[in-house]
């Protein structure tokens, strides 16, 4: 039997741990944390589910690699989904504006709130859905077609190098469009004159086309079923390993790995990293380097319990609401973003509008959420650092309460995890949740599944697509393929 040994139980490696279990490969990850999910876990305090990773996954049915591997695993039939009722709303200087999940609705009340863009809001629609369409040929495209490219993929061709700042100049006037366009920009990346257009047409079509979804009960109750699938097929899922080294012995690889203050080792023909390219070549002690520079961004939460139903007091709300205070442009976001984290925008998300399950009904959680740097939260004492995470949750509150008054008394208790707690639980780089930022330059260069370095090494996780649910999912159905057709199992 072929066995694979995989480091790290994100999305990635649980997803392609459990294709391969499935399909008879001998399965074992190594998880360094105490729960398998990586940035889709959920951890409890005071009777509440507390949802560490996602808000809403985008295009649940109609992203056709994504409805594979769910179909595959059983996860429609063994997880229940939650339809979020609208995408997003926006509370700007000048502006408060709900966008509709589907692009037939957003593009009429963009159209009711901005009447001289309506040609622009058209283009920009059609422009993000023409890229998408296009991207589905570009990853499946053959070699004798690359000196057609631009022809057959003209959309890709003429945005493949732009940011979204800079497309977005050439189609739309209005600077307040623009960035409500951004909102969520938090959910990829950081500056919009930093992120690929590409990317913000794939992911932003996908939610327009597809809607958003939230999994009930948590993120962990996905990253938990795939762990079982693994283990339901003969597989093994080991938590608190610390992987140390990967090695040679007489062709096989072996993985070093400390368990419970011992010191062990795991023999696979096979190995996948759900970590960043630059830390799976430390372990192999092989001189790398990345041909993507630049690490995403981290992010930093506030998790909410509620004493009392938010709903039932304050009524039907949007789910996901976005405070940018002062800000009413792409340039004047950049420069709250650029000031202290006190002063950026953020998103509160209230989890009590859908049947989320995190907690009881006569209670409900929620989080605030924004673009966070490890570098904001270095070399400062415990106490420096308790008292910065404080001011900056009373500073969130303080801004909710002019849209949900006195919801302070209705606070049970508040939670903190900044970019520093990233790090430490997620052990990536700078306590990013994204992998390599998203950049025109990053984006579009070939997805690395393969090593070129080391011999049966592969990747999966945000470090392949890029960060997100979604895209690690969909890396550990590419890391998948790769495995099948370079190790096809006998029949």
């Amino acid at each position: 039997m072929t066995k694979v040994g995989i480091i790290g139980a994100g999305l990635g490696g649980l997803t392609s741990g459990a294709l391969l279990a499935k399909a008879g490969y001998k399965v074992t990850i190594l998880e360094q944390h105490y729960a398998v999910g990586g940035a889709a876990t959920a951890f409890k305090r005071k009777g509440y589910t507390c949802e560490v990773g996602l808000h809403e996954m985008d295009s649940l049915y109609t992203d056709k690699n994504k409805k594979k591997i769910f179909e595959t695993l059983g996860i429609y039939d063994n997880i229940d989904f939650v339809q979020v009722p609208e995408f997003f709303r926006t509370k700007m200087k000048n502006l408060d504006f709900v966008m509709p999940e589907n692009t037939k609705d957003a593009i009429s009340e963009l159209v009711k709130t901005y009447p001289q863009s309506e040609k622009e809001i058209k283009k920009y629609f059609t422009t993000i859905a023409n890229i998408a369409n296009e991207m589905g040929g570009v990853i499946r495209m053959k070699w004798w077609q690359k000196a057609l490219f631009p022809f057959l993929y003209p959309n890709i061709f003429k945005y493949r190098a732009m940011s979204t700042k800079d497309a977005l100049d050439g189609i739309i006037n209005n600077e307040e469009l623009k960035m409500l366009l951004n909102s969520n920009i938090g959910y990829y990346h950081d500056f919009v004159d930093t992120f690929s257009f590409i990317y913000h047409s794939l992911g932003q079509n996908s939610y327009f086309t597809g809607g958003g979804w939230f999994i009930k009960g948590g993120s962990q109750q996905l990253s938990n079923y795939l762990s079982k699938v693994i283990t339901d097929n003969g597989g093994e899922v080991i938590k608190s390993a610390n992987v140390t080294k990967i090695f040679e012995n007489n062709g096989r690889k072996i993985i070093s790995y400390t368990h419970k203050k011992t010191e062990k080792e795991t023999e696979a023909d096979i190995v996948i990293s759900n970590t960043s390219p630059m830390q799976t070549y430390k372990l192999a002690n092989v001189d790398f380097e990345p041909v993507k520079k630049v690490v995403g961004n981290s992010l930093i939460t506030v998790y909410i319990g509620f004493k009392n139903n938010v709903k039932s007091i304050y009524g039907t709300r949007p789910y996901s609401n976005f405070y940018f205070k002062e800000i009413n442009s792409v340039d004047t976001y950049h420069e709250n973003l650029r000031k202290d984290i006190t002063e950026r925008g953020f998103i509160f998300v209230d989890y009590s509008q859908i049947d989320s399950d995190l907690t009881t009904d006569d209670k409900s959680f929620g989080v605030f959420c924004s673009v966070d740097y490890l570098k904001d939260w270095e070399n400062l004492s415990d106490e420096e650092y308790k008292a910065k995470k404080n001011k900056l949750a009373e500073i969130y509150f303080d801004e909710l309460e002019k849209d949900y008054p006195n919801i302070r008394d209705h606070v049970e208790f508040f939670e903190v995890g900044t970019a520093r707690t990233m790090k430490h639980y997620l052990k990536t780089e700078n306590g990013t949740a994204y992998g390599f930022a998203p950049t025109p330059e990053q984006f579009l260069k070939k997805p690395i599944v393969k090593s070129d370095l080391i011999n049966n090494l592969y990747f999966t996780g945000s470090w392949v697509i890029g960060g997100g649910f979604s895209p690690a999912i969909n890396s550990g159905g590419l890391c998948y393929k790769h495995i099948v057709k370079d190790f096809p199992l006998e029949k």
